[in-house]
């Protein structure tokens, strides 16, 4: 199964080699499923997008999907976020990792990010099929 088009692995093989170097590998949205690609998610409990959970098992079985629809986890280096809002939410725990909770508060604050949505929902269950499958 082709994930992406690269067959020569080009891109995968260069996200591997930043790996090799990086302090932490971060992820959003359906990015986790090339860090699963490249192998950088193994053995590592990780999030998506709640479409693209069901992929998982199947095509990266190595990766441990964390339940409950986590916005953000955070598994020793590698940290990997839900849908694309939640990296807002992930930001701040990269910025708490790398520059403390002060500098994370004065970031929140900056941005003016307190979330107060207009609407309330609910993460449908995830396909019984992978969407790209």
């Amino acid at each position: 199964m082709k994930i992406i088009n690269d067959p020569q692995r080009t891109y995968l093989n260069f996200l591997k080699k930043q790996a090799a170097g990086a302090k932490l590998m971060c992820s959003v949205c359906d990015g986790a499923m090339l860090l699963a690609a490249a192998g950088l998610l193994d053995n590592y409990r990780a999030t998506t997008h709640w479409a693209f959970l069901s992929c998982f098992p199947t095509l990266f079985p190595k990766v441990k999907v964390a339940e409950g629809h986590p916005r953000f986890v955070h598994d020793r280096d590698r940290l990997t976020g839900a849908g694309i809002s939640s990296g807002l939410d992930e930001a701040l725990m990269l910025i708490t990792l790398l520059g403390g909770i002060e500098l994370a508060r004065q970031v929140q604050q900056n941005a003016q990010y307190y979330p107060d949505p207009p609407v309330q929902s609910e993460i449908p269950q995830s396909p019984a099929q992978c969407p790209i499958a």
